[in-house]
C-alpha cells in the first residue's frame, strides 16, 4: 500500500493568502522521509459554485493515483470551503476507500475571534456550529495525531469522533544547521508572531523590563515605544536575529494573566513560536496553565508563570547555575526539533498502526 499527503499551503483562518507556513513545510519534510508521496495544495482545487465546491471529475482527476486501501495524510484544517473540505473527505473515506491520518495543526472552533478575524469552521463565528462542522469530518479519520494531551480530551468528549487520537508533541523546526547558539544570560524577553493577537503587549507600556518584538506591526493597537521593536522577517530567516534572553510564549489582551479567547488557546495547543525559541537556543517562558506547561517545567526547557510580572521577577533573579542548565536542556531538545526525531517517530507508528 502507498501513503499519500494533502494541505493548504497558503490560507490561514483569518483568510490571509501567504507563503507556505513553516509547521505545514516541515510536515511536508517529515511525510516524505517516511515515504509519503506529495500532492501538494488543494487550495485551488475547488472549481464550481464560485469555488466553493469540487466537481465528480475534478475528485477523480486529483486523485487518480490513489488506491483503496492507501493512507492519505491531511494536514488539518484544509483551507478550502467547507462544503469542499467535507467533499475531499468523503470521497477519499468512500470512493477511495483510503484510510485517514489527520494531523490536527488547529481545532478552530475553540480560538473563534472576530476582533482578530479568527473564524470557525465554515467560516461562522458560531462556536456550536463551527463544532459541528469540525466533527462532522474528524469523525471520518482513521487516526488523528494532535500537539498536546489537552487537545485530544477534548476530541474525546465527542462519542462521533471513534479514531484513536495520539499525541505528537511540540512541532518539530527542521533545519540544516545542527548547531545552535550559545547566548549569555540576559534579562530580556524575545516575543514574535501575529501581534494583532497579542494585545497584551499594549499593556507593556509602564514595564521597564526589556521586551524584544518581531512581527508585523499591529493594525488593531498601537506598541507602546518602549518596547524594543525589530521588525518582521521571514520564519526561515527570523531566528538568527535573536541574541539571547528567554522566548514569550504568551497570547491574549492581558499582562496579569490569560484572557479573551485567543489567550485561552493556550489551553490545548501547541504554539509553533515555542519550537521556533527552543530551536533557537532560548528558553522559553509559558503560562502556567497552557497546554505546555508541564512538558516545559518537567523537561527543564523554561519557565511556567501567571504573569508577566512574575516572568520579569523570575528572569531577573535566575542564578547563573539554573540559566546554564535551563540552556543546556534547551540546546540537546532543540537539536531534537531541528532533526524532526519525535514528530518523525510520531508519523512512523501512526502509519504501521492498524
Amino acid at each position: 500500500m502507498s501513503c499519500y499527503n494533502i494541505q493548504s499551503i497558503n490560507a490561514t483562518a483569518t483568510g490571509q493568502t501567504l507563503a507556505m507556513s513553516k509547521p505545514v513545510a516541515d510536515t511536508i519534510e517529515s511525510l516524505g522521509q517516511i515515504g509519503s508521496q506529495n500532492l501538494g495544495s488543494i487550495d485551488l482545487l475547488p472549481n464550481i459554485f464560485g469555488r466553493k465546491a469540487v466537481s465528480r471529475h475534478a475528485l477523480c482527476a486529483y486523485f487518480k493515483q490513489i488506491k483503496a486501501g492507501d493512507t492519505v495524510f491531511i494536514q488539518y484544517p484544509l483551507y478550502i470551503s467547507y462544503p469542499a473540505f467535507w467533499q475531499v473527505i468523503h470521497f477519499l473515506k468512500y470512493a477511495k476507500k483510503c484510510r485517514l491520518i489527520f494531523i490536527v495543526h488547529d481545532i478552530n472552533s475553540l480560538r473563534i475571534d472576530p476582533t482578530v478575524g479568527m473564524r470557525g469552521m465554515g467560516h461562522t463565528n458560531d462556536v456550536k456550529r463551527s463544532l459541528a462542522n469540525e466533527v462532522r469530518i474528524l469523525r471520518l479519520a482513521s487516526e488523528i495525531l494532535v500537539p498536546t494531551a489537552a487537545m485530544r480530551d477534548f476530541l474525546k468528549t465527542f462519542n462521533q469522533i471513534s479514531a484513536s487520537i495520539n499525541i505528537f508533541g511540540l512541532y518539530e523546526h527542521l533545519s540544516n544547521s545542527k548547531e545552535i547558539p550559545v547566548f549569555p544570560k540576559l534579562h530580556k524577553m524575545v516575543f514574535a508572531g501575529n501581534l494583532n493577537k497579542a494585545r497584551f503587549l499594549s499593556q507593556l507600556n509602564q514595564s521597564e523590563f526589556h521586551y524584544e518584538i518581531y512581527g508585523n506591526k499591529p493594525s488593531t493597537f498601537v506598541l507602546p515605544s518602549s518596547l524594543d521593536y525589530r521588525g518582521s522577517y521571514p520564519s526561515e530567516e527570523l531566528s538568527s536575529h535573536f541574541t539571547g534572553g528567554f522566548g514569550l510564549v504568551w497570547d491574549g489582551s492581558s499582562i496579569d494573566g490569560i484572557s479573551g479567547v485567543i489567550g485561552d488557546y493556550l489551553r490545548y495547543n501547541s504554539p509553533f513560536k515555542a519550537s521556533m525559541f527552543l530551536a533557537s537556543g532560548l528558553p522559553v517562558i509559558v503560562w502556567r496553565q497552557s497546554a505546555i506547561a508541564n512538558f516545559v517545567e518537567s523537561n527543564n526547557l523554561g519557565l511556567a508563570v501567571d504573569s508577566l510580572a512574575e516572568s520579569e521577577s523570575a528572569i531577573q533573579n535566575i542564578t547563573d547555575e539554573k540559566y546554564n542548565k535551563l540552556t543546556a536542556n534547551v540546546r540537546s531538545f532543540g537539536l531534537q526539533l531541528r532533526q524532526g526525531v519525535q514528530f518523525t517517530t510520531a508519523l512512523k507508528r501512526a502509519l504501521i498502526s492498524d
